[in-house]
């Protein structure tokens, strides 16, 4: 193994590396996090507490409140479509092997040490690229459907 060749590998390495952990800086979700590592959970709304009873008074007779029936549910059964994420979402082996196969092209053209590692950058954006649109075109493979139960109010059931 030659100085240049390892200079190459060396320097394909550094740019795949750097190129992924950019990539994942950049293109990863934003507010994944919850403050204090908690889920914030919606709460429900509390129910009106029932009336106090009416003060007795010698004039005023005493008044009974029939507490109104809870409000029934309707629930329902619908389809929603899920599609899990791929395997390698953030792209990293499309993007190493390019930058391989760059950095080894890149060697082979004229001074060794800048073509190859431009040619390992440059092939790490396209071995990145190329593995987006195979995910993309393979998204369908990864959808799949399922019947979930659903409640709310009357009326509020879709149609």
């Amino acid at each position: 193994m030659n100085k240049s060749m390892l200079m190459g590998v060396v320097a394909g390495v550094g740019v795949a590396t750097a190129g992924g952990v950019l990539g994942y800086q950049f293109l990863s979700p934003q507010g994944a996090e919850v403050e204090g590592g908690e889920a914030i959970v919606e709460a429900e709304a509390p129910t009106p507490a029932a009336p106090a009873p009416a003060a007795r008074t010698a004039a005023a007779p005493t008044a009974r409140v029939a507490a109104a029936p809870a409000p029934k549910e309707e629930c329902w059964d619908e389809e929603v479509q899920v599609t899990a994420a791929p395997k390698d979402e953030h792209r990293i082996a499309g993007t190493a092997i390019g930058a391989v196969v760059g950095g080894a092209i890149g060697k082979d053209l004229g001074d060794r040490d800048l073509t190859t590692a431009a040619g390992a950058a440059a092939g790490a954006f396209i071995g990145r690229k190329i593995q987006g649109e195979v995910q993309e075109n393979r998204a369908d493979e990864r959808t799949t459907t399922t019947i979930e139960r659903r409640c709310g109010p009357p009326g509020s059931a879709p149609r």
